[in-house]
């Protein structure tokens, strides 16, 4: 079952941003990225339907879905790999904001970079 922001960010994403599941399900070798967009919508259809997915749907799901909704890593605090100052991964109650701002960095790194700039005009 997805958490509420989990099922917020799936929303915003389907809403505004179909394109994040076509990619993510080409990128991890779905052959049909149409049905990804399908099973993103299924979840969204009530928070029962979870439970009630086939092989194939959780087969997009994890891979097309989850990785843009659970443990989206961090562009880090200057876009590139190895620079987040956090875990790693954009706080979940963080990635709604990151993916509505177009800023793929956590909390960490927002917070650091921004005070460095206010202290370093």
């Amino acid at each position: 079952m997805l958490s509420e922001d989990h099922t917020k960010v799936l929303k915003y994403i389907v809403d505004n941003n179909e394109e994040y599941i076509m990619d993510s399900a080409k990128e991890n070798g779905i052959n049909n990225p149409d049905a990804s967009v399908g099973v993103a919508k299924f979840l969204l259809g009530g928070s029962g339907n979870f439970s009630e997915m086939s092989v194939n749907q959780k087969h997009h799901y994890d891979n097309a879905i989850k990785p843009l909704i659970i443990d989206v890593p961090c562009d880090g605090m200057i876009n590139e790999d190895g620079s987040c100052i956090g875990n790693g991964s954009i706080d979940e109650d963080s990635l709604l904001g990151a993916y509505i701002g177009q800023d793929m960095r956590c909390q960490h790194c927002v917070s650091t970079k921004d005070t460095w700039f206010a202290n370093n005009p």
